[in-house]
């Protein structure tokens, strides 16, 4: 289930908010964030959201709301004080739909105050399901959906609301000062599913022990027993391939705890004679503990994992493989103030990537972070979500939030960046500079160039050179380190046109995010900026005419994509997400990938030696990587290893055939 569209009038500090919840192509929905100062209506929009997740629940489930006498007590009370001042009435109208149906499948409605149903039909064009509760001069408030529909709902959907009370209890505070409602003793997994309760509360604060509790149940789920045979040890009373299955759940949630540590980690248990926690953190490169228990993370740290955890619990507790397919997992999850408690870093390059993990969960957001919304630009692109900024819920940019333009910027527009940037470009001749998405790019294009102008002879008047440079990480100092995603080659284009450039700039990206190709390009071709700056993006090669997604590898036949280069004494190669089925597992079944998201039936998703990419032997216990990355790839080919001798460069004509044309179009008349 997700909203399709909120509608309220003169609650608290709001006249008028309309707010549409859209879709993408693929069905998805789109996080929708909102912005403004403090005491603009953002916690309002979201308390009338959540009181419509207790309403529903509670037609159903007995422990949902409050006892108050022979009745409940209101999640949400209504409260004439609340009406905008100057205005009679107020009136909240949401309306649910089907994930992949756009029917109305609920009607949340909240008023108080003079107003007829007439009046409300007018202007909103809504036809309630149960036109006879509306009283005209009364205040009232339901939910119309069908109890039968609500515990369907509630079986295949998550509902959680993640508010500004939501840090966990500090280690070192004694739990006498700090109550909870949620205490319990009881594992969750030990309880009646059918009892008549809900078992995953609406509201989540201090689940800590809850989180953990059930990590205990996800790990043991993921291990297998060993037994010693005359042959030697076998595994038992289990199958292997299920294990693997069920080890994909823990790793999923290794890959939230990993990206908050920022390194690649694993859960582990201690013996249970051991001193200390049952249940520690380890660096998957050093086998060593580096968190020894949940309680050990900072108060963000701790909010943030327990967040996201609680997303695949929830999902987890009705359905066990949405837990090890994240990707499915539906509903609906309310966040007040996201960036509360978490590091810069956190709020930019990590929250967004852990809000991509769910693409069919409707988030609904508020946030006083333009750091947070940088970085869900660079993660969704700026079509793939939304911004409303109170108190009018007008549809803004990230640059037109009002306290973006308060804030610090952060990276690409900071001095030392564009100091950077420039110096990297400065004009040390007049040849055409072709500026690559990746510092992988500009290897290949290099190394192409060269086989066309060494061994057929072509493109020898094409007077060009590239912007050579190394990843923000690299460890090696001989070029200049620079971040250089789609987006900010869309920022350096916006950049670089404002003053003339002496000598023309080509920008070239991937053709694997479909929001930058609308900014780099124009109808398919490339683009003219202003002032000598151009841009386009990879052209789709012949052997690649079944996707409209490419990265420059894919330019290279699959046996030459696939060749393998010796690594400390291990053959590692390029893989791609067909050669795996939708679990990760080989399609021999000797081989296991992590990055599940990429792997399936005709997906040519490229596969490289990141840490969450790995690809190892199913027989080998230490899960040695064979995968290799894309850079050892480039460098390679760069330098015309043996490994990578007599490649084919053929495809690569496209790319060269509109820098050429670029060049050519725009000469000095």
């Amino acid at each position: 289930m997700q909203i399709k569209s909120i509608y309220n009038r003169n609650i608290g500090p709001t006249e008028r908010v309309n707010i549409s919840f859209g879709k993408n192509s693929d069905n998805t929905p789109k996080p929708v964030v909102l912005v403004g100062e403090n005491g603009s209506g953002k916690s309002t929009v979201l308390s009338n959201i959540v009181d419509a997740f207790y309403e529903m629940a509670g037609k159903v489930y007995n422990n949902v709301q409050e006892r108050d006498g022979e009745g409940y007590q209101y999640y949400k009370a209504i409260l004439p004080s609340e009406i905008n001042i100057g205005h009679e009435f107020m009136i909240s109208y949401i309306e649910f739909c089907e994930s992949n149906k756009e029917d109305t499948a609920g009607q949340y409605i909240f008023k108080s105050g003079k107003l007829t149903y007439d009046e409300f039909h007018l202007e909103t064009g809504v036809e309630l399901k149960n036109k006879r509760i509306w009283k005209d001069e009364e205040n009232f408030k339901d939910i119309f959906i069908s109890k039968k529909e609500i515990e369907k709902v509630f079986e295949k959907n998550i509902f959680c609301y993640f508010g500004p009370d939501r840090y966990e209890r500090p280690q070192w505070m004694g739990k006498k000062y700090y109550v909870s409602e949620q205490d319990s003793d009881m594992h969750i997994m030990i309880r009646n599913r059918y009892d008549g309760k809900l078992n995953t509360p609406i509201s989540v604060k201090n689940v800590t022990e809850e989180t953990l509790k059930w990590l205990l149940d996800v790990i043991v789920d993921s291990r297998v027993d060993i037994k010693k045979t005359n042959t030697g040890l076998q595994v038992a009373h289990v199958d292997v391939n299920e294990a693997l299955i069920l080890n994909i759940a823990r790793e999923n949630i290794e890959k939230v705890m990993g990206e908050i540590l920022g390194r690649d980690i694993y859960f582990g248990l201690n013996f249970r004679s051991a001193y200390g926690s049952r249940f520690n953190i380890f660096d998957s490169q050093s086998n060593k503990v580096i968190i020894p228990t949940l309680d050990a993370l900072s108060t963000g740290q701790s909010a943030l994992f327990n967040m996201f955890a609680t997303i695949i619990r929830y999902a987890d507790s009705n359905d066990i493989n949405r837990s090890i397919k994240n990707y499915e997992i539906e509903g609906i999850v309310v966040i007040d103030e996201i960036e509360l408690h978490l590091h810069s870093k956190l709020q930019r390059e990590v929250l967004p990537k852990l809000l991509k993990l769910f693409p069919k969960v409707q988030f609904i957001i508020t946030t006083h972070s333009p750091l947070f919304l940088l970085g869900m630009d660079e993660q969704y692109g700026k079509d793939g979500y939304y911004i409303y900024q109170m108190p009018n819920a007008e549809i803004i940019s990230s640059e037109g939030f009002t306290e973006f333009k308060k804030a610090y910027t952060y990276m690409t527009n900071t001095e030392k960046y564009q100091s950077e940037i420039k110096n990297a470009i400065q004009n040390r001749t007049q040849k055409t500079l072709v500026v690559t998405e990746g510092a992988t790019d500009w290897r290949h294009l290099k190394a192409a160039l060269r086989y066309f102008q060494n061994q057929e002879k072509k493109y020898n008047d094409l007077d060009i050179e590239f912007l050579e440079y190394n990843p923000k990480n690299s460890k090696s100092n001989d070029l200049p380190k620079l971040d250089m995603s789609s987006s900010n080659l869309v920022t350096m284009c916006k950049e670089f046109e404002k003053v003339q450039q002496s000598r023309k700039i080509i920008f070239v990206a991937d053709a694997d995010d479909r929001n930058t190709s609308k900014q780099l390009t124009v109808e398919g071709r490339y683009k003219i900026w202003k002032n000598n700056v151009y841009s386009m993006i990879l052209p789709i090669p012949k052997h690649r005419l079944e996707t409209q997604q490419v990265c420059i590898e894919h330019y290279y036949l699959d046996d030459d994509l696939q060749r393998a280069i010796e690594i400390n004494g291990i053959p590692r190669r390029i893989y791609m997400g067909r050669e795996f089925d939708e679990f990760g597992l080989s399609n021999d079944k000797n081989y296991m990938c992590l990055d599940r998201n990429s792997c399936g039936h005709g997906k040519i998703c490229i596969i490289d030696g990141q840490s969450e990419k790995r690809v190892f032997s199913i027989k080998d216990e230490n899960k040695v990587n064979l995968a290799l990355s894309k850079m050892e790839f480039a460098k390679a080919i760069y330098t015309e290893s043996e490994e990578m001798k007599n490649i084919d460069f053929s495809e690569f004509h496209l790319v060269f055939d509109i820098i050429k044309q670029i060049i050519e179009d725009n000469m000095p008349s």
